[in-house]
C-alpha cells in the first residue's frame, strides 16, 4: 500500500507548471532577439572582407603595373635605342556586376572592364558581392612614362555594395598616390561609409 501512494504522489509531481513554462519562453525570447542581430550583423561583416581584400589587390596589382618595364611591340633595329617606359597607369572601369545581396560571377570574356583589371592582375574569379572601380584621378589615365609621374594622388579603388538589397549603399575606398621619389602609395586604411547600411 505504501508503494501505490508514493506512486501517486510521485506521478503527480510529474511535468512543468504553466508558470514554469512561460518563464522558459520568455528567456528564450529575450536571447533570441539578443542573438538574431547581432549575428546578421556578424554575416554582413564577413562579407565586408570581400571589399577590403579585393581593394588591397588592386593596389598591389596597381603597384606592378606602374613599375614593371614594358617595351615596343615591333622589332627595333640592331643598334638602335629600344624605347622601354615604366610609370603606367591603367584605364578608368567599373565591374560590369551591380551591387547585390547575392553574389554575382563576373563574365570577363564579355565585360568591358576586362582590360583594366586584366593589367592590374585583378580578374575575380569567385562570385562577388560588391561592384568595384578604378579611377584614374590624375591628368594622363591609360599612359605609360616619366611624364604621369606627377607627385599627388592618381588612383581612387573603390567598392560599392548592397548587402541587404535595401538600395543603401556601402562604399569602400582605397586612394593611391604617387611620391615625390615616383613610388605609389596608398592611404593607411581603407575608407568606409555605411559598411553594414
Amino acid at each position: 500500500m505504501n508503494l501505490q501512494k508514493l506512486m501517486r504522489k510521485a506521478r503527480k509531481n510529474e511535468g512543468f507548471t504553466l508558470i514554469e513554462l512561460m518563464i522558459v519562453v520568455a528567456i528564450i525570447g529575450i536571447l533570441a532577439a539578443i542573438a538574431i542581430p547581432a549575428f546578421i550583423n556578424y554575416i554582413k561583416r564577413s562579407k565586408t572582407s570581400e571589399a577590403s581584400a579585393n581593394l588591397k589587390s588592386l593596389f598591389t596589382g596597381a603597384t606592378g603595373y606602374w613599375s614593371q618595364e614594358r617595351g615596343q611591340a615591333a622589332l627595333v633595329a640592331r643598334g638602335a635605342a629600344a624605347i622601354a617606359v615604366t610609370r603606367c597607369i591603367a584605364a578608368d572601369a567599373v565591374t560590369g556586376n551591380a551591387p547585390s545581396q547575392n553574389k554575382t560571377a563576373i563574365d570577363w570574356t564579355a565585360d568591358a572592364s576586362a582590360p583594366t583589371f586584366e593589367v592590374l592582375d585583378s580578374q575575380i574569379s569567385d562570385p562577388i558581392y560588391y561592384q568595384y572601380s578604378v579611377d584614374g584621378t590624375g591628368t594622363v589615365t591609360a599612359a605609360c612614362g616619366d611624364d604621369t609621374a606627377a607627385s599627388g594622388q592618381i588612383y581612387d579603388l573603390s567598392a560599392a555594395g548592397d548587402l541587404d538589397g535595401d538600395g543603401v549603399l556601402s562604399n569602400f575606398e582605397l586612394l593611391v598616390g604617387v611620391d615625390n621619389s615616383g613610388n605609389l602609395y596608398r592611404n593607411a586604411a581603407i575608407f568606409r561609409q555605411n559598411e553594414l547600411e
